[in-house]
């Protein structure tokens, strides 16, 4: 019932609006490799800092992934929803193959991200999911874009709950017997702060804020990504970087069943080799 009303109630509160800019085609560079100590524990420091777990795992999709986009017109939300998809499926992220699918990633222009995220608190805060008050707050807080999941739990073979049981087949040392599922995304981007930006800037940020639980690196990292689209004191970046590109390859290329901190290892060590 989540997925189903999403699209139809946001369409009915938010207006339509048109980018400042339209994205130019950039040349896709998604070869990383660390060529020494220094640059791996960059690397290091921007998958620790950017990722987001949820229950001491890191969530992704494995639901075929329908991005829609609410608050441009709607020739500038098809070319962002393309974009998104394009950025999946590089990933290795299961896209869904009809345009008219059931959405589960929900990008949002909103003119007042936070009073929209406070609505939904208060109206249906089932769209917020299992997310603690902390977290809740940290979404109305003052900025320029925000961004959550709603995760469940699922055991090997991606069978759910029954009540309060999960039934697993096995037990290993080596892998947890469960991994969470991302059943629906929501990135909301505030108006104002994006005027300015391309389109090719706007879906690229949602597609690495929607397709995987991700933050804003701290200030001053030595990679560039384009999670600090936002971030004033960075230097301006284009698109999806390199390593951004690598990061989302890297996290699809498993089925999500270690603990975070296990999968971030695994992760710098495949975008440190260029896999």
């Amino acid at each position: 019932m989540l997925k189903r009303f999403l699209v139809t109630a946001f369409l009915a509160v938010l207006p339509a609006t048109s980018p400042a800019q339209v994205a130019s085609p950039a040349p896709d560079d998604i070869v990383v490799r660390a060529r020494n100590e220094t640059e791996r524990k960059a690397i290091q420091t921007y998958v620790a800092n950017i990722s987001v777990r949820s229950e001491s795992q890191l969530p992704r999709f494995h639901d075929p992934v329908c991005p829609v986009v609410i608050g441009f017109d709607q020739p500038y939300a098809a070319i962002v929803e393309k974009r998104i998809r394009a950025v999946a499926a590089d990933a290795g992220v299961p896209v869904a193959k009809k345009a008219k699918c059931q959405a589960n990633l929900m990008v949002i222009m909103a003119e007042d991200g936070a009073a929209l995220v406070q609505d939904i608190r208060a109206n249906r805060s089932d769209w917020l999911g299992e997310l603690d008050p902390t977290e809740i707050n940290a979404l109305i807080a003052p900025a320029p874009a925000r961004a959550w999941s709603v995760t469940s739990l699922r055991n090997e073979d991606g069978g759910r709950q029954s009540g309060l049981f999960l039934t697993v087949k096995a037990a290993s040392i080596l892998k947890q017997p469960t991994r969470q599922d991302m059943e629906v995304s929501f990135v909301i981007i505030d108006k104002a702060p994006s005027m300015g930006m391309t389109l090719r800037q706007v879906a690229d940020y949602a597609a690495m804020r929607g397709l995987a639980r991700t933050k804003a690196p701290t200030p001053g990292g030595a990679i560039d990504t384009i999670l600090t689209a936002f971030d004033p004191a960075a230097a301006p970046v284009r698109a999806l970087t390199a390593t951004d590109a690598a990061y989302l390859r890297a996290l699809y290329s498993s089925r999500g069943m270690t603990d975070a901190v296990t999968e971030r290892n695994a992760i710098t060590r495949r975008i440190a080799k260029g896999k």
